[in-house]
């Protein structure tokens, strides 16, 4: 009798473990999409201006986009858990030199994966519309974007509706500063974790010291499930070594999740056609080494 108490509580034990394990590698799985050139750069970029990244990080750089741009990307994401997530996205943004007002709009099929490759839990769609002007002149540009996810699992399906504001100032072609609140409707509790939103506000800088090397630094703040409000930093470096070719490595410290991330990645900007890929992987030793893992980002643009 004893033994088989020991064996029920052991089995426990261990069950609650796993649980703790995988809860953990979900909750680190939000549901936020940058796309390759920002990927390889540690997530940084909101003072930059990226064709087709700008409404992602950034709504207000939208109005420095100088021609139409269609995109269309893919992300995969791997927990050693084995959860983790495979995404599509396309992309359409609006802009021009003689406009004074800018949009973007982007819709992302996402997988979410437990349990191993092809164990599909739940399906996600989120769809942004993103508007951005000048105000009051052509130097400070601000930007709104609108969202709306849905997330669809068994027993339970949910959509949530929320929006972001951005400011981006350049002081010159070499540096520019900006200010962005992200998803500051917040989320409800009872959503899915991978699919909540956490509000949140971030400050950037961009500083192009020559033709050649671009820097980024962003500095993310949670407002929700950040009780010691701890910072996020996103740091990193582009090289354009060739005209056409762009060398990309960055790092994430994401305090609030426990995580560190180095990125590196590649670009390739022709006449017609353009394309990224990044490389993201999670360095830092937590409570469960599964809850480590990979992201690999690939994307392809037409200006149009």
């Amino acid at each position: 009798m004893s033994r088989v108490v020991v064996f029920i509580l052991n089995s426990v034990l261990v069950g609650s473990l796993f649980s703790l394990s995988a809860a953990e590698a979900a909750t680190t799985e939000v549901p936020y999409r940058v796309g390759p050139v920002a990927s390889a750069l540690g997530g940084a970029g909101r003072a930059a201006v990226d064709g087709g990244e700008g409404g992602w990080l950034n709504p207000a750089a939208l109005v420095h986009i100088q021609s139409y741009h269609f995109g269309f990307s893919h992300q995969q994401s791997h927990r050693d858990l084995g959860d983790g997530y495979r995404d599509f996205a396309v992309t359409l943004s609006d802009g021009g030199q003689e406009k004074i007002a800018a949009g973007s709009f982007s819709y992302i099929q996402r997988s979410h994966l437990r349990g191993g490759p092809g164990a599909i839990s739940a399906e996600s769609r989120d769809f942004q519309f993103s508007l951005a002007g000048f105000f009051p002149n052509k130097r400070l540009a601000m930007g709104v974007t609108y969202r709306r996810l849905i997330h669809e699992q068994p027993g339970f399906d949910s959509a949530q509706d929320n929006f972001t504001l951005g400011l981006l100032y350049p002081f010159s072609e070499k540096f520019g500063l900006a200010l962005v609140g992200q998803d500051l409707a917040g989320a409800s509790d009872s959503v899915a974790p991978e699919a909540r939103m956490i509000p949140s506000v971030s400050v950037g800088a961009h500083i192009v010291p020559n033709q050649i090397v671009r820097l980024r630094a962003d500095v993310v703040r949670r407002l929700e499930l950040n009780p010691d409000n701890l910072e996020n930093i996103h740091l990193g470096l582009e090289s354009w070594f060739d005209p056409n070719f762009a060398f990309r490595m960055g790092s994430a410290w994401l305090e609030s999740q426990n995580e560190q991330w180095l990125t590196v990645g590649l670009g390739f900007k022709g006449p017609r056609l353009s394309f990224g890929y990044a490389f993201e992987i999670q360095t830092r030793e937590k409570v469960s080494r599964d809850a480590n893992g990979t992201r690999h980002s690939f994307d392809l643009w037409l200006p149009l």
